[in-house]
């Protein structure tokens, strides 16, 4: 075995396609630092001829087949073995589980003459060579027939694995001596021992049966020779009349088999021509097709008009004009109708809301008014209680005087002292003034109350003045909106026709539906009737061809 080239991809350390050409080498080396690939180089031989690599112990090391993170590996290895080209390939893939398996293997016997480099450029119909192996299980037996070595021999002479050299030299001799009939190709010369001992036994078998039958002769003279040759010659000449007769009897009977054939085929055309009868129903079969032909064109007849009254029907429901702008229109009037109503309700709550508001202020008016005139006496009282103060401490003053005293106020002679007057006028500007205060307090909160009443009714005016406003003009919008308008009742009569309309487009639609269900059912029935007769002269026709060599007439088909 010589390996020619070797291709690689995702297998151990070459995740990146490599190949390596050894086309013209009689001899290599493959040099380079430890874990470069070296050894990987002769894993991927031993691979792609084997399937498994020594130093992966076993088939359950497949997995080490594939480079880190690679899905697959992909091996090819181009190789001669006794004068013949061969290629084997190995396909390794992990699946959605992680599981590891050969997903092809396959050997091909390339054309003589085959050249490595098409590989790169691509193989022509005339390049592939002769399926060898297509499967693992075929690969093992064709690998052994193209090599002439299994695995435990290649292993141990033609690629020795890492420290197993010494294997091969300490094996038992009859090991190596197996391992070099292989290697040296010496399995012919037993080959060779085989037959020969297979022929010489035949051969001794045969000389054993003729002393034998020469035994058996022991009793044979001249006389019985001779008579032998007699009866050897009278049977040499029966043999030559019945070698003469034989192909006239030959002949005989090629004309027997020829008219039984004959026969046979006449009697097989009587069968065919007594076995042709007319089938039953065709009349029925005819009346059924036209029935069907006859319901499906009244049944599209019928479709026709329903449609074509529901086309009239949407024209007329069209003509009639928007169902939601006359009902709009309608709902305008309604709301006009009940606006007009509200806004006479509110306009104569404003007016009953502005006569309480003037009343409130005329009373806010004269509350104002008696609070100003209670303020004023509770001033003119103040007043009054100011000087009555000022009388009555002249007054206390005067009761230490005598006449002709100096007034300890001025300073002057006093001649002649005022006599003290009976009560005090403070008590009573005191009195006047309490009675001033609390009917200016009154009257103020009268001025609060009726203030807040005031207030209240502005609002309330205010709120009804803005409810009238707005109600006015949603009453103008209503007014812009129905000029030109049809009065209610016209609205009404409208909308009824277009109910109408409607519901008779929901019949008319109807009435298409079901026209084009019974449509398709006359269509069915007529298919299914057309379709029988179609078979029918499918079996006539099949009838008459096998009829046509008896020349039958013409068929009508109407």
């Amino acid at each position: 075995m010589r390996p020619m080239r070797l291709d690689m991809a995702g297998f151990t350390v070459f995740r990146e396609e490599t190949t390596v050409d050894f086309t013209d080498a009689d001899f290599f080396a493959l040099v380079g630092p430890t874990g470069s690939g070296k050894s990987t180089v002769l894993d991927a031989i031993c691979f792609a001829l084997y399937g498994t690599v020594p130093r992966w112990g076993g088939a359950r090391g497949l997995g080490n087949a594939l480079a880190p993170s690679a899905t697959e590996a992909r091996v090819r290895l181009v190789f001669e073995s006794a004068g013949d080209r061969y290629v084997a390939t190995r396909v390794v893939r992990r699946d959605g589980r992680g599981a590891v398996k050969t997903a092809n293997a396959g050997l091909q016997l390339m054309p003589p003459g085959f050249d490595v480099t098409k590989l790169d450029t691509g193989l022509s119909p005339e390049d592939l060579g002769e399926v060898v192996a297509g499967t693992p299980a075929e690969m093992e037996r064709a690998v052994l027939d193209a090599v002439g070595l299994p695995y435990e021999q290649f292993t141990s002479c033609v690629v020795l694995p890492q420290g197993q050299f010494a294997d091969f030299l300490h094996a038992k001799p009859a090991t190596r001596q197996q391992i070099l009939v292989n290697l040296l190709g010496l399995g012919v010369y037993e080959e060779v021992q085989k037959k020969a001992t297979e022929r010489a036994g035949q051969a001794e078998a045969k000389l054993e049966a003729v002393d034998r039958m020469l035994g058996g002769l022991a009793d044979v003279d001249d006389g019985a020779l001779a008579a032998a040759r007699q009866r050897v010659d009278r049977m040499r000449e029966l043999a030559g009349a019945v070698a003469a007769a034989v192909p006239e009897l030959d002949r005989a009977r090629a004309t027997a088999r020829e008219q039984a054939t004959a026969l046979a085929a006449l009697d097989a055309e009587l069968a065919v021509l007594a076995g042709v009868r007319p089938p039953d129903g065709t009349a029925e079969l005819a009346r059924a097709v036209a029935d069907a032909r006859t319901a499906a064109d009244d049944a599209a007849a019928a479709v026709g008009l329903a449609e074509e009254r529901e086309e009239k029907l949407r024209g007329e429901l069209a003509t009639a004009g928007d169902e939601s702008a006359l009902r709009l229109l309608l709902k305008a009037h309604a709301d006009r109708e009940r606006l007009t109503g509200e806004v006479a309700t509110v306009g104569a709550a404003v007016g009953a809301a502005q006569a309480e508001h003037d009343v409130a202020a005329g009373a806010l008016a004269e509350a104002r008014a008696a609070a100003e005139r209670a303020e004023a006496h509770l001033e003119a009282a103040f007043r009054a209680h100011e000087e009555a103060k000022a009388t009555d401490q002249a007054v206390a003053l005067r009761a230490h005087l005598a006449d002709g005293d100096a007034c300890p106020v001025c300073e002057q002679v006093v001649p002649r002292v005022p006599a003290v007057p009976e009560g005090s006028a403070v008590a009573g500007a005191i009195e006047a003034g309490r009675s001033a205060r609390a009917a200016s307090e009154a009257a103020k909160r009268v001025v609060q109350e009726r203030d807040a009443a005031a207030r209240e009714l502005d609002r309330v005016l205010l709120r009804a003045r803005t409810e009238h406003d707005q109600l006015r003009a949603r009453l103008t919008e209503l007014d812009a909106q129905l000029v030109g308008a049809a009065a209610p009742e016209t609205l009404r009569e409208t909308l009824a026709e277009h109910a109408r309309l409607r519901r008779a487009l929901e019949e008319a639609a109807g009435a298409v539906r079901s026209g084009r269900d019974a449509a398709r059912r006359a269509r069915g029935a007529l298919d299914g009737a057309e379709e029988r007769l179609r078979r029918a002269w499918r079996d006539f026709d099949a009838t008459r061809d096998r009829l046509a060599r008896f020349g039958p007439p013409a068929a009508d088909r109407d």
